[in-house]
């Protein structure tokens, strides 16, 4: 290769990585959007079921009072004008008959007691109604906003995969020396499964992938979000971000999970994997263990929930870890 060619294909390699870099950029920020759309709309759902459990039981007690005032208005009906003359003039007193005048007007107090807060929780009723139209109408634009960024996500993430075959394909020799200067150096060129070691990880366990700091984020049910949701296509591959021992199990919320136990004790967590590589066993850094999915509760998002727990206690923030071998 003549001087002039190799520096042609150096400056093409160079605007090649630019653009693949600028394409998963693209794809981190689509995420950034989504994730924060999500969080709207699980704070929105939150909202919704409380005014719903709040209507219901005032429609509950409006039924109640309505029911009565029906039986008040029924015994009023049976008794009559002359009933009621009749129930005063039967006084064997005038303390007695005192004391029928007072009954009476006690009855016609609870009566109007009860129209009055059938007035005023039918007109809480109706505010809460619609508070529930005004969530129900901000939950439809924030669904509308999660559709769109999601297909963006993954349309960005595909873009990138595409790049990365071309690159790997055009400058395949030059793609090795990259890799290996980068392995020297204890960093990583492209989607490589370039182990890094002396950090909490030493591999990225979904190269190419997106994701945006979630942690802490509210979830379903009134949990908090424990780990980094990495996006990427069904079928990406899972590698383990440590040396130590696999092993699989499965659950409502995560589907198909992953655990890698490290020899110091910490554990890396892998959710809605759409299958498994292997059976349990011991693995390295960065070797093979599953495929991204959407299993348990992440249909249609294909991707994997990430959880870092160091010394085997609480999950801590992984995204920073994450961050620094992907």
């Amino acid at each position: 290769m003549t001087p002039a060619s190799a520096e042609d294909t150096e400056q093409e390699l160079k605007e090649a990585r630019a653009h693949l870099e600028e394409v998963q950029s693209q794809a981190n920020a689509a995420t950034s959007e989504y994730d924060a759309a999500y969080g709207r709309f699980i704070g929105t759902k939150d909202e919704i079921d409380q005014t719903q459990t709040a209507t219901d039981q005032i429609r509950v007690r409006v039924d109640r009072i309505r029911v009565q005032l029906g039986e008040r208005a029924r015994e009023a009906y049976q008794m009559g004008s002359a009933g009621m003359l009749e129930l005063l003039f039967v006084s064997d007193s005038i303390s007695d008959f005192s004391d029928r005048v007072v009954f009476l007007d006690h009855l016609a107090q609870e009566d109007s007691d009860l129209m009055i807060r059938a007035d005023v929780l039918t007109t809480d009723l109706d505010r809460l109604e619609t508070d529930l139209k005004r969530l129900a109408d901000r939950q439809a634009d924030t669904v509308s906003v999660l559709r769109e960024k999601k297909a963006l996500v993954y349309e960005k993430l595909e873009e990138a995969a595409a790049l990365e075959a071309e690159l790997e394909q055009k400058f395949e020799a030059e793609l090795a020396a990259a890799r290996a200067l980068a392995a020297a150096s204890g960093g990583s060129a492209s989607r490589s499964t370039v182990v890094v070691q002396g950090g909490a990880l030493q591999a990225c366990p979904v190269p190419g992938s997106s994701f945006s700091d979630t942690f802490g984020a509210p979830r379903s049910g009134g949990r908090s979000h424990e780990g980094v949701d990495m996006m990427a296509p069904y079928g990406t591959p899972i590698y383990a971000a440590t040396s130590g021992s696999l092993s699989f199990s499965s659950s409502e919320l995560g589907g198909n999970q992953s655990y890698v136990h490290a020899p110091n004790g910490d554990y890396t967590f892998y959710a809605h994997q759409q299958s498994y590589e292997g059976s349990p066993r011991t693995v390295s850094a960065g070797e093979l263990i599953g495929y991204v999915g959407d299993t348990g509760n992440a249909t249609g998002t294909p991707h994997v929930h990430f959880e870092y727990h160091p010394g085997g206690g609480g999950a801590v923030n992984p995204t920073p870890y994450v961050a620094a071998v992907c």
